[in-house]
């Protein structure tokens, strides 16, 4: 079974459809809760999609409710101090990019799947778009 990383702008995109091409990360997400794919984000994550998500759900409730889901769908992986000190040396000029690609690396997680394949040329894991990963799904079949 695939084991992907997914990084937040995929999470932010299928909840929020705020991207013109939202439909590949709602798909990843069926796939994700039917157990197609093992799916994990990191649990820095979390709050990151919980304060992002204010911009399309004013209610309380509601982002509470989509952070519910995600932990039904989502194996949520710590983040560690020698995680971020890894980042801080990292090649990958961003910090939370460093971050998702060290929390692949030492979860033996070869892939991370994200929006921003760009900023990850430098990572250790192997980085797919969400229609690299609904493609390879489509072709296990």
């Amino acid at each position: 079974m695939m084991r992907l990383l997914f990084d937040t702008n995929v999470i932010l995109d299928a909840f929020s459809e705020r991207d013109y091409d939202y439909k590949p990360s709602q798909q990843l997400m069926r796939y994700a809760a039917a157990g197609d794919i093992k799916a994990y984000l990191s649990a820095k994550q979390i709050t990151d999609i919980y304060y992002s998500l204010r911009k399309y759900y004013s209610e309380e409730s509601k982002r509470r409710d989509v952070i519910k889901i995600i932990l039904k769908i989502f194996e949520i992986l710590p983040t560690t101090k020698s995680d971020i000190n890894y980042c801080l040396n990292s090649e990958i000029d961003d910090l939370e990019d460093a971050l998702l690609d060290e929390v692949c690396s030492v979860n033996c997680i070869k892939g991370l799947v994200t929006n921003n394949i760009k900023d990850f040329n430098k990572a250790k894991s192997v980085i797919f778009s969400p229609n690299d990963v609904l493609l390879l799904i489509e072709a296990s079949k």
